[in-house]
């Protein structure tokens, strides 16, 4: 019988089937766990409530560092948070959490690889302060600054491309 961590008490929810459906189709779009996708959800209503949240659980997901493989040069090997499925995982995850701010990214080709790019980035930025890992409330205001800088630069390069 496993016990679960003592800080975290576990909560059953009960879900229609749509819920679970739709609870089960977007952690398979962000390459994580149900209960992962659920904990999240419920932890950013709560904080979207105003509760004062314990730092949650370290981060589970996500795929492990891959070790370089002999021969490639560093310039060629693949940063860790940028392997092409999970960025589109956690591209989609973004622009879900926040489509007003990214709406132009829903027009980002696949050809795009600078959007991409900088929208992977800004998605491992999330999962840090969700995560915890940055305490300080000013960076989730430095956040928010680039979540806004990063949208209207998209916007633009979608209007150059027209």
């Amino acid at each position: 019988m496993s016990q679960a961590n003592p800080r975290h008490d576990r909560v059953a929810v009960s879900l229609s089937t749509g819920e679970r459906d739709a609870l089960a189709e977007l952690a398979a779009r962000r390459s994580e766990p149900r209960a992962t996708t659920a904990a999240r959800l419920v932890r950013s209503g709560l904080a979207d409530a105003g509760a004062r949240l314990d730092p949650p659980p370290k981060r589970r997901r996500g795929p492990a560092p891959a070790a370089p493989r002999t021969g490639d040069r560093p310039e060629t090997a693949t940063v860790p948070w940028l392997p092409t499925t999970a960025c589109v995982a956690a591209v989609a995850a973004l622009t879900e959490r926040y489509p007003l701010d990214l709406r132009a990214a829903t027009n980002l080709g696949s050809a795009d690889r600078a959007g991409a790019e900088r929208l992977a980035a800004l998605s491992v930025w999330r999962d840090q302060l969700d995560t915890g890992v940055h305490p300080d409330p000013r960076v989730e205001l430095l956040f928010s600054d680039e979540l806004a800088r990063t949208g209207r630069w998209l916007e633009e390069r979608s209007r150059k491309r027209r």
